[in-house]
């Protein structure tokens, strides 16, 4: 079992070759993602490594933990990987980690997906450049990612005053083409 303080310095360790090797990143993605589907066992070194990189770590690296975070994961995963998800989400404003988070998000097919897509576009349309960028995924996950915009539309129509704030009239117009459906102004 490994000490607090060895964790520390092992997060460290990840900051500061992510930091000077940014193309570690990606790396760093897949081995957490391995780690994580150990289950329970993985928690008491994942938690506080990946904390510590969610927190204030470089951009490519929580850029590149975000879609493991999102991802389903192993049945035996799943809890872990949604207090992480949860974390991330209390503690991010970069638009390029939401972005990332965002199109995980538009490729689960499960009951989780709504709320997601719906919290990522909550923190990114604090600012115009985060709501462009929502605006512009929603629509490359309508088009690339099959049922999405149908989906999509069909939150809209069930619940316009929940995405009014969210989705640009445009970008429902857009959806609303890519479904192949109407979706009420």
């Amino acid at each position: 079992m490994a000490t607090p303080s060895l964790v520390s310095r092992a997060a460290a360790l990840v900051r500061e070759t992510a930091v000077r090797w940014p193309e570690t990143a990606a790396h760093l993605g897949l081995y957490v993602d391995r780690c994580l589907d150990h289950g329970p066992a993985a928690r008491a070194i994942l938690y506080p490594l990946v904390t510590g990189l969610l927190d204030g770590g470089p951009t490519p690296v929580r850029t590149a933990l975000a879609p493991v975070l999102a991802a389903p994961g192993a049945p035996a995963s799943r809890p872990l990987r949604r207090e992480l998800l949860e974390f991330l989400l209390t503690h991010e404003h970069d638009p390029a980690v939401l972005d990332a988070l965002l199109h995980t998000a538009g490729r689960r097919d499960d009951d989780e997906i709504r709320d997601l897509v719906h919290r990522t576009g909550r923190l990114l349309v604090r600012t115009p450049a985060g709501a462009t960028r929502f605006d512009r995924g929603l629509v490359d996950l309508g088009r690339h990612v099959p049922g999405f915009a149908a989906l999509m539309a069909r939150w809209l129509a069930d619940t316009p005053e929940d995405w009014a704030a969210v989705v640009g009239p445009s970008t429902r117009r857009m959806i609303e083409n890519l479904a192949g459906v109407g979706v009420p102004a």
